[in-house]
């Protein structure tokens, strides 16, 4: 049930951002795989559009936590900011990572997708930029956060405290990689165990924490 409306949940976002080319002769049902490191991609071909459009979905970091809701947004802002700093059609949200580029440049646009997701290399200087975002939004309150996320839980947070949160949710069988374009199924999973291959297993920031929810 959770594998079918994340899967539902992802196309449609996807078709939605391509609905313009959505047209039901070309647009073949999506096919699944399960990777061996436990990473599902789901396909869905539409020869219509030019484009292809991928979202990479972190099941662990939907999960509401309180005493996590400032790191969340923490990880989740800096990731928008690196990723779209990258120039590369990527970018972060709550929904998870996001990619659109051509069927040509899929393979090159998911190499540089899996070498920065498994080694980001957030800085002290990144975090700072975060938080000061976040803190920018809350000052205006032109954005919803929870009560967990404030000033004062958002000065806590410290780079270790970030690394740690996400090594816990960038965790293969937890993890959705769904593609819509004009893209078949069979040369989208060759491209992503190929990507996949080339890139070498991160160190593990595993660590304990906790985060005020003064």
């Amino acid at each position: 049930m959770k594998i079918l409306k994340t899967t539902t949940t992802a196309i449609a976002l996807l078709i939605g951002i391509s609905s313009g080319f959505a047209q039901s002769d070309v647009m073949k049902d999506p096919v699944s795989y399960t990777l061996k490191n436990g990473m599902t991609i789901i396909v869905a071909e539409n020869q219509a559009t030019p484009k292809v459009y991928a979202n990479l979905s972190f099941e662990a970091a939907k999960v509401y936590v309180a005493e996590k809701a400032a790191v969340q947004e923490v990880t989740t802002t800096l990731l928008n900011q690196q990723l779209t700093a990258l120039d590369a059609g990527l970018s972060y949200s709550d929904k998870g990572l996001n990619l659109a580029t051509t069927s040509a440049g899929l393979e090159a646009a998911l190499q540089t997708m899996y070498a920065y997701i498994n080694a980001p290399g957030f800085t002290e200087a990144a975090l700072a930029k975060a938080k000061a975002e976040l803190l920018a939004h809350l000052t205006a309150q032109d954005r919803y956060f929870p009560e967990t996320v404030n000033a004062a839980s958002l000065n806590k947070l410290s780079l270790a405290d970030v690394n740690a949160y996400y090594n816990e949710i960038n965790k293969p069988a937890l993890t959705f990689l769904t593609i819509v374009g004009n893209i078949n199924p069979a040369a989208a999973k060759n491209y992503t165990k190929t990507v996949m291959n080339q890139v070498k297993p991160a160190a593990d920031l595993s660590k304990n924490y906790l985060v005020s929810i003064n």
